[in-house]
């Protein structure tokens, strides 16, 4: 026992102080810039808007689809909400164990090969953490999805897995537009990177979360089972979305961030509220998390001593890849050639590109003209791209991409959000 609890800690403080780093469109015409702009989106093709078409109900929740995108809205106390979550998705929950066995445990590649105790421990360790409201939502998904604790537990932590074996920089990346490049709205990208083995997992559910304490309904969008807050947006119209920071270990006595962000979209309606929390936070892990309502983005860089709050790189334009880039931080800049993921270059690009279609940027820019481009092609999305999300906070909307496997497909929350 003693060496397990050795190899616990051990196991907890490499796992976290890793790099953490998923065609269909609104409906109507797109609005053509001036030529002075960009006269190449006036090639740009318009797509109607898939319907989200109800599919079956459980003890007060719904599964509905959009495409291939699965939509869960979850009502209830949260034991409730994971019992409605275990059973509407059950097939997949199930699936998702089937490959964490294929790619864990039975990988051919010895390197990537974990056994059944190191994956446990693992899930035990990010389990343990989580705040009460959070864990009930896992035990009530072990008692309608076929799947006993531990194998939910797993699910819920296969992110975490591969990050033991091979240490690695993070590779995701945000970029927010309002004002002049959008004309007002705010449109914001997002691309959830990872190493390539995770499109494996890539089923694109969005779960809304209608508890019933009051708090403001809250739709994350994961891989089925993982219950934690990488990319969200909330029924005010606030959207986050978390990617690493540069590294600097693991704090194991605080709560994830993954979790606090959950909550924090359950409990600020405004970026106003929401700044109060984030400078009140000290992170477990480096962070850098990408905010914006239906007025404008910011980018909060969060090393585990203090967090520092950078407004824009441009008026109306703020981008983030996993570096920190606020000029007061005393932190020596990542080695290039230790920095696979290019953070420089990705961010950089992303700015590049927002001001070439600047004043003219729709959601559907934004996919095609910003997101869908390669970082060989000066853009930031690479083959560990797995999710890729654009959002519309004013009107509720997002837009759901799993490279090769997905096309963009529009998820409306505001419907969901509002049903009662």
């Amino acid at each position: 026992m003693k060496m397990r609890a050795r190899e616990l800690v051990i196991v907890v403080s490499l796992l976290m102080s890793i790099a953490f780093a998923l065609p269909v469109f609104a409906e109507g015409e797109i609005k053509h810039p001036k030529p002075s702009a960009v006269g190449s989106l006036l090639a740009l093709p318009v797509f109607a808007s898939q319907e989200m078409k109800y599919q079956t109900s459980f003890e007060g929740g719904s599964l509905y689809r959009v495409g291939d995108v699965r939509v869960l809205e979850l009502t209830g106390n949260y034991r409730q909400m994971g019992r409605q979550y275990g059973q509407l998705v059950r097939d997949d929950l199930q699936a998702m164990h089937t490959n964490i066995g294929e790619i864990f445990l039975n990988n051919p590649d010895k390197k990537r090969r974990m056994t059944a105790e190191e994956l446990n421990t693992i899930a035990r360790a990010i389990f343990n953490r989580y705040p009460q409201r959070y864990k009930e939502i896992l035990y009530g998904m072990a008692e309608t999805s076929g799947l006993d604790l531990d194998k939910v537990l797993l699910v819920n932590a296969l992110e975490w897995f591969p990050k033991i074996n091979k240490l690695s920089y993070g590779k995701c990346s945000g970029i927010a537009v309002w004002g002049p490049y959008t004309r007002g709205q705010v449109i914001f990208g997002r691309n959830d990177d990872d190493d390539p083995a995770y499109l494996a997992f890539a089923r694109p559910v969005v779960a809304v979360f209608k508890p019933n304490d009051g708090s403001i309904p809250v739709a994350l969008i994961n891989y089925p089972g993982v219950i934690y807050n990488a990319t969200g947006m909330n029924a005010a119209g606030l959207f986050m979305e978390l990617n690493a920071g540069n590294d600097m270990g693991f704090a194991m006595d605080r709560i994830s961030i993954f979790t606090t962000l959950f909550l924090y979209l359950q409990e600020y309606s405004n970026l106003v509220d929401l700044d109060r929390a984030m400078r009140s936070t000290l992170v477990d892990m480096s962070s850098i998390v990408n905010v914006a309502d239906s007025t404008r983005g910011y980018s909060y860089e969060c090393s585990l001593w203090d967090t520092k709050r950078r407004d824009q790189d441009a008026e109306g334009i703020v981008a983030a890849a996993n570096e920190y880039s606020h000029p007061d931080w005393n932190i020596t800049p990542l080695d290039p050639k230790k920095d696979p993921g290019a953070n420089q270059l990705r961010k950089g690009n992303l700015l590049k590109l927002g001001a070439k279609y600047k004043g003219a940027i729709t959601p559907e820019v934004m996919m095609q003209k910003i997101m869908d481009v390669d970082i060989k092609e000066d853009g930031a999305t690479h083959a560990g791209t797995i999710f890729q999300v654009v959002a519309a906070p004013a009107e509720r909307k997002i837009w759901v991409k799993v490279p090769g496997r997905v096309e963009w497909t529009e998820v409306p929350l505001a419907a969901i959000f509002q049903k009662k």
